[in-house]
C-alpha cells in the first residue's frame, strides 16, 4: 500500500469517526470520484460541527 492510499485511509476513519460518513461502504470507494453536492455536505456538516454556540465572537 503506497503512503498515498494510507493517506486517504486514515482521512476516510477520521471522517467516520466525526460521523461525516455514515456509511462504511464509503471507505472501499474514497478513490472514486463523488458529486460535488456530497463534498459540500460533508464540508457543511463539519462547520456545524466545529462551530462555537456560545455566542458571537467580539
Amino acid at each position: 500500500m503506497s503512503s498515498m492510499d494510507q493517506k486517504i485511509k486514515v482521512i476516510g476513519q477520521m471522517a467516520q469517526e466525526a460521523g461525516l460518513i455514515e456509511d462504511p461502504q464509503w471507505l472501499e470507494r474514497l478513490n472514486e470520484p463523488v458529486p460535488l453536492w456530497v463534498v459540500l455536505d460533508l464540508l457543511l456538516r463539519w462547520i456545524d460541527r466545529t462551530e462555537s454556540n456560545s455566542g458571537p465572537y467580539d
